[in-house]
């Protein structure tokens, strides 16, 4: 997330600026992808752990046909430390995965959150906060301008946009890691106030959700 300081005082030829911001963009998606395997394992550990211990009284819908692998459960090494082998199975379960697909974010984590709390219709009002059309579509006014069907209506398709935008910026990383930003025949521009507001929406989109898992999860 730290990519994005000093992009507005680069002062080098445009192409190398964008080819900085190309840079800063990769790797502010790598770190979100980073921390949401991250935090999967931190709120998948304490869950089977609560229900281990009958502090949770059932598994929570969604996570029934979780698996784990075998090898880190069993290994000795891993039975002086509580709770390790069931962490390190965990990490080692997500070493598979991704999480840049953002649609699934929704899937993955609503398990671990009560009904009141769930993704992304119960936290949409703290990214329209941020005031950025082309994260959610409306704002905060005009959300508070409406009610009723209108107002489902509106939170609806600020969900569906922010989860378009996230979407649209991880596809930007993959063009740029994959074909060199060149997804047809040109590169595609990119400039550094464009890269600039990448970061800021990826940066945004992790902290709100951090906040509201740690300050909601069940376990």
């Amino acid at each position: 997330m730290m990519a994005m300081v000093g992009l507005a005082e680069i002062a080098q030829p445009a192409d190398l600026q964008s080819d900085v911001g190309r840079q800063a963009v990769a790797a502010a998606v790598g770190a979100m992808d980073a921390y949401l395997c991250d935090a999967y394992v931190g709120l998948l550990v304490p869950t089977i752990r609560g229900f281990q211990t009958g502090s949770l009284t059932a598994i929570p819908t969604g996570l029934h046909k979780e698996t784990l692998p075998l090898g880190p459960l069993l290994a000795r090494r891993y039975r002086a430390r509580s709770n390790w082998a069931l962490r390190m199975a965990a990490r080692s379960r997500m070493e598979r995965e991704n999480m840049l697909q953002v649609s699934r974010v929704k899937d993955m984590f609503n398990p671990f959150l009560p009904t009141g709390q769930k993704l992304w219709l119960d936290l949409i009002d703290s990214y329209v906060s941020l005031g950025r059309r082309r994260l959610t579509r409306w704002r905060s006014h005009e959300l508070a301008a409406v009610a009723g069907d209108e107002l489902a209506k509106r939170r609806k398709q600020a969900s569906s946009a922010l989860v378009t935008r996230v979407g649209v910026i991880v596809q930007r990383r993959h063009d740029i890691v994959h074909n060199c930003d060149r997804p047809k025949v040109a590169v595609q521009a990119l400039s550094v106030g464009q890269a600039k507001a990448m970061i800021a929406d990826v940066r945004d989109f992790v902290v709100l959700l951090d906040n509201h898992l740690q300050t909601h999860r069940v376990a």
